[in-house]
């Protein structure tokens, strides 16, 4: 299924992945690579900023999201671990277990402050039950319990300052605003903008926001109050983890999921699973490291 070459809004495809489940795509420019997990069978890729190469590591599944570490390395949260590992996801060594309520939850997006902590958020797979909750893994690796009460905890971001957090809700439909604080003093949380099964959220330099809509297929491109600028359609329905990052730091990266699609939504949306580029008229924001 060939996609078009043409203006920055129109999306590329850059990895028939055929992923089950994408998350976390962070830009590494140092290897000049999208890292990126495949979170059901628990695989950690990297991929070349053309999509030519690909190359895997096997982790316990699931691993439902990652991050860079300062001097290199990853933090990760796999199902209800916390854990670290080297640059290619070898020597794996646990910070911290942390029983969730019941089997049917998992832990799922997470992503590094201003201050260098991991935030991580869990979510109900069996029925969207309200039962997951959010930690901080301070950079002295404490873990703190922040927050209960989210049916899929997704897209993480902060303003440069850190001292203003967005988070969002999928099974809500709802992105959210909140105070923060270098010890994750998580405060005034309220709606930002709702609408849409927001799942991926990433911000660029201008403090605008790009947000992965999980069902339809759209990106949403947002002002810095939550107010819709554009709308970007791909050819897959389940968009995931987004990221902004390429050599330019201007390329938005869109993963997406064949999860839970019939053979007939397969044959209409071939490319599920798969990322997706769009280059912008701006660049993105360095990712924040823990440590």
């Amino acid at each position: 299924m060939a996609l078009p070459t043409g203006t920055t809004t129109e999306p590329r495809l850059l990895l028939d992945a055929k992923a089950v489940l994408v998350e976390s795509p962070v830009w590494d420019a140092d290897a000049a690579e999208w890292i990126w997990c495949d979170i059901t069978p628990g695989v950690l890729h990297r991929t070349s900023a053309d999509g030519t190469h690909d190359r895997t590591t096997q982790l316990p599944a699931p691993l439902a999201s990652f991050q860079r570490r300062r001097g290199g390395g990853l933090i990760m949260a796999l199902g209800d671990r916390i854990v670290t590992t080297d640059d290619e996801g070898g020597d794996l060594h646990e910070i911290a277990h942390l029983p969730h309520r019941h089997d049917g939850i998992r832990f799922n997006e997470g992503k590094c402050d201003p201050f260098g902590a991991f935030v991580v958020g869990a979510m109900d797979v069996t029925d969207e039950a309200p039962d997951g909750l959010m930690y901080r893994i301070g950079p002295d690796e404490a873990v703190t319990r922040l927050r209960g009460g989210f049916t899929t905890f997704n897209g993480l971001e902060w303003n440069d300052d850190g001292r203003t957090m967005w988070f969002t809700d999928t099974g809500v439909k709802t992105i959210f605003q909140a105070q923060w604080g270098p010890e994750g003093d998580l405060a005034e949380v309220v709606p930002f903008t709702s609408g849409g099964m927001h799942d991926g959220l990433v911000r660029d330099e201008r403090g605008e926001f790009w947000g992965a809509i999980y069902g339809e297929g759209v990106v949403v491109h947002l002002d810095q109050d939550g107010d819709l600028i554009d709308r970007i359609e791909f050819p897959a329905p389940q968009l995931t983890g987004i990221a902004i990052g390429g050599p330019d730091m201007s390329t938005l990266l869109v993963g997406s999921a064949r999860e839970n699609m019939s053979d007939d939504e397969l044959a209409r949306a071939p490319l599920s699973g798969g990322l997706f580029t769009v280059e912008l008229d701006r660049r993105g924001r360095e990712s924040f490291l823990f440590g």
